[in-house]
């Protein structure tokens, strides 16, 4: 009678906290650093610009993290995230916001993800949870010590994302020099770098790609 009494009541448990997930899509942006009609002074090898094209999620950026173990399937299941990582929105529940990295799967034979839970009427229960994938089954715990801060998920595995850098590159005479990069998925596209010079008497402005740079000083 005693094993049918725990079985019923573990069964029972993991039918309560079986929830219908929803998944959450990356956004995508683009972005520059350096805001219209700044005035930049600059070195030789320094970056002018950065523009892109990127995916990103809010996330949480676990600050504090003790040892701790989940309950799952009659397993202890160690918490592997560690202070520093940072878990992108990945699904919601009508109650749960759910903060895991989809690619971070850690199991053997079994495919478990880690991640973190943040109620939607109260955001100060935030709690770690495990979950198999492909079940809707999300065990959470409650853990004293265990803190995050809202931060942003950039997706580096993005195949179409892109990035463009506008570098200085010195001065010959009246020519400026310049060195333009693309990057896709963080790496830099050989056939897309190219080496740039424009003639200071001929015009102030330098562009490239709707690129439009003002030179108001060329000394060095």
């Amino acid at each position: 009678m005693k094993k049918i009494i725990v079985a019923m009541f573990t069964a029972g448990f993991l039918i309560s906290c079986s929830i219908q997930t929803k998944p959450v899509a990356l956004k995508r942006r683009i972005y520059e650093d350096v805001p219209l009609n700044t005035v930049l002074k600059n070195e030789i090898g320094d970056r002018l610009i950065t523009v892109g094209e990127e995916d990103y999620q809010d996330a949480l950026k676990i600050i504090e993290c003790p040892e701790f173990k989940i309950p799952y399937a009659f397993k202890n299941f160690e918490y592997p995230n560690k202070k520093g990582k940072i878990l992108p929105l990945s699904s919601i529940t009508d109650e749960w916001l759910l903060y895991y990295n989809k690619e971070d799967k850690k199991g053997t034979g079994i495919i478990y993800y880690y991640g973190v839970a943040v109620n939607k009427k109260d955001n100060s229960r935030i709690e770690p949870f495990v979950s198999q994938v492909g079940y809707s089954i999300f065990p959470m715990k409650k853990v004293e010590g265990f803190k995050t801060k809202p931060d942003i998920f950039i997706d580096n595995d993005c195949s179409n994302c892109y990035k463009q850098e506008f570098i200085f590159n010195g001065k010959v005479g009246n020519n400026l020099k310049f060195v333009y990069r693309e990057y896709i998925n963080d790496m830099a596209r050989p056939a897309f770098n190219q080496d740039l010079q424009y003639d200071l008497n001929e015009s102030s402005v330098v562009g490239f790609k709707g690129l439009r740079l003002e030179i108001i000083k060329g000394n060095l």
